[in-house]
């Protein structure tokens, strides 16, 4: 059977769902292509740069249009039907193309592509056999309101016609064949297995398919399985079709650990509608009341699917039973439990979530990280971490920690690891279907600024990022905030600062409200009103020049805003750098200070 790979859109498709997204022009999405050219050895990169679709044998008909994509107001499925009518010779669909028009402008682009990896045949017409081919390409378009895609209604029967037709029926109609009654009667007991809460026509729609056609199901590798009616015309499904949850959480590749599941690829665009409830650490010692900066509503009724936890554990070495060093080891979220060094390997779905009904006032939900950890040769004694959380109702929430450990026994003074999750984060989230992911060659921004700045090409819940986002900085800096010294830096950042030029933000912590931490543990966040200068000999460890022909020395003092706030389609960096240069008189002695505010020059994904 044909396989394509995820929809590429083209450079041109991409600044036009920038520009509809920030609601400055609208388009249409016009037809839709097919070419046998193999596309395949050109990278992605090449073909964003595509214009249009090479050698073009055929337009297809767009027979509809799918914008109730769950959760998304920014992803279309364009439907498209291939015929071989009129064809001379057969080929293979090697590449699809999606053409759209701005309004108020006469040309076509190519807005997207689809390359096949196992391409369908379109056979010529010269037996008089019609073939149909049908592909839905789900593109991003900024927002669904500003665009329009047109139809083809040629030979197709319209929805309007269908839902007229169907009105048209009479449910009562008594079936005169008792034979056939009898078997719809067999095909609706199964039939009620899939089709709870539907209307009779559906059920009995159902059920004539699978006792005329049977079933083909097509898992996430594209294998075919064929489930064929028997001499009854009935069907009989797998088991694990029966299997599972009613909310249809359940996952044979990604099993729930009790209350926390897995609803989807974060990677894939899949979780979205994520905004920041709290950031902090939940003490490993004690319960912590976390207070939330949005009203959850008095039965967690206002976090759209539920709630979702960044975590990560804190272990302590036991050395003979006195504790040791303490360090942060992040979880290494694998369901087939395989060891992975540097990380505590769970198999408990990691971001961790909860669905929003699960949360009783007062009841507890505890989650328990099993898994092979860090898999420790030497261990006697295990016990998994784990953490409960308690929904209050003043609409806080508890969270307990449970510690687990590893460790020898020996009765003398035990040597092993406890180990403490922490929690970090609370957000919410919702889900929707998989977006395409852009690349790194995408710029969201280039230039130089600082407080906030716009990201071109992000989508609201920044679904398509890929991995993160890349941040880079400027060597310069611009006062801010001067007291001292009036100049503009623009020298080489003092090493000291171990500030990076470079921050990448992955993707789980781009979170809407969320403030990133600047990574940097020389410089402290200061109060510049109050902070007392320390001794000369400690001055000078931080002390260089604005300018490389500069002749005064300044001294870095610390850090203020040392944070990138996630915000919707955009950051704000406003992280300042502090610094002073001469010493007031008086008592205390205070410094004489000059802000600078460090300027952004790229953010693309990575």
């Amino acid at each position: 059977m044909s396989k394509y790979n995820e929809t590429i859109l083209t450079n041109s498709g991409l600044d036009l769902a920038s520009r509809a997204a920030n609601g400055k022009t609208k388009f249409t999405i016009t037809k839709a292509t097919s070419t046998a050219d193999d596309l395949t050895t050109m990278s992605e990169s090449d073909l964003q740069k595509l214009t249009s679709l090479p050698n073009e044998i055929q337009t297809g008909s767009i027979t509809n249009q799918d914008e109730n994509i769950p959760n998304s107001n920014s992803v279309i499925g364009t439907e498209i039907l291939f015929t071989n009518q009129g064809i001379d010779k057969g080929y293979s669909v090697n590449a699809v193309g999606l053409y759209a028009k701005e309004d108020g402008k006469d040309e076509e682009i190519l807005y997207a592509l689809n390359t096949a990896i196992e391409p369908e045949f379109m056979p010529d017409f010269a037996d008089q056999v019609l073939l149909q081919f049908k592909i839905t390409m789900y593109v991003i378009v900024g927002r669904t309101e500003n665009v329009t895609v047109i139809i083809d209604p040629s030979g197709m029967a319209s929805k309007d016609y269908v839902n007229t037709k169907i009105t048209e029926i009479d449910v009562n109609d008594k079936i005169q064949d008792e034979g056939i009654a009898k078997k719809l009667q067999n095909k609706l007991v199964y039939t009620d297995n899939k089709s709870q809460g539907k209307n009779a026509i559906t059920q009995v729609a159902e059920a004539l398919g699978a006792a005329v056609y049977g079933f083909k199901t097509i898992d996430k590798d594209g294998n075919v399985t064929v489930i064929p009616p028997d001499s009854d015309s009935l069907v009989t499904l797998p088991g694990e079709w029966n299997s599972g949850d009613s909310d249809g959480d359940s996952d044979p590749d990604h099993p729930s650990a009790g209350v926390d599941i897995y609803p989807g690829s974060l990677a894939n665009g899949e979780i979205t509608e994520r905004y920041c409830l709290w950031q902090g650490a939940s003490d490993p010692t004690q319960i912590t009341n976390v207070a939330f900066t949005q009203d959850v509503g008095t039965k967690m009724d206002k976090v759209g699917e539920g709630l979702t936890f960044l975590l990560y554990i804190q272990r302590t070495a036991i050395n003979k039973g006195l504790k040791g060093d303490v360090v942060k080891i992040p979880f290494n979220y694998d369901p087939s439990n395989a060891v992975k060094d540097g990380y505590y390997t769970t198999t408990a779905p990691v971001p961790s979530y909860i669905k929003a009904k699960s949360f009783e006032v007062d009841k507890e939900q505890v989650i328990t990280y099993n898994g092979i950890g860090e898999n420790l040769t030497t261990i006697k004694n295990h016990e998994s971490p784990g953490i409960g959380f308690t929904f209050k109702a003043d609409k806080t929430m508890d969270i307990r920690p449970i510690q687990g450990f590893d460790n020898d026994g020996a009765a003398d003074g035990i040597t092993g690891y406890t180990y403490d999750v922490i929690v970090e984060v609370i957000a919410t989230y919702s889900t929707q279907m998989a977006v395409q992911q852009l690349p790194a060659t995408i710029n969201f921004f280039t230039g130089l600024g600082n407080g906030d700045i716009a990201l071109s090409g992000v989508s609201n819940f920044y679904e398509n990022t890929a991995s993160g986002i890349e941040v880079t900085r400027d060597i310069s800096a611009k006062v801010h905030d001067v007291n001292a010294y009036t100049v503009n830096f623009n020298g080489d950042f003092p090493a000291y600062a171990d500030v990076p030029m470079t921050f990448y933000i992955p993707k789980e912590y781009l979170i809407i409200g969320y403030k990133y931490p600047i990574p940097t543990d020389k410089l402290p966040l200061i109060n510049t009103e109050t902070e007392q200068p320390k001794n000369n000999a400690e001055n000078k460890k931080t002390a260089f020049k604005t300018d490389t022909a500069s002749s005064t020395e300044i001294y870095l003092r610390g850090l203020k805003n040392a944070y990138i706030e996630i915000l919707s389609g955009k950051v704000n960096f406003t992280f300042v750098l502090v610094t002073g240069s001469w010493l007031y008189s008086g008592s205390p002695k205070r410094w004489g200070n000059t802000e600078y505010s460090m300027l952004l020059n790229k953010v693309t994904p990575y």
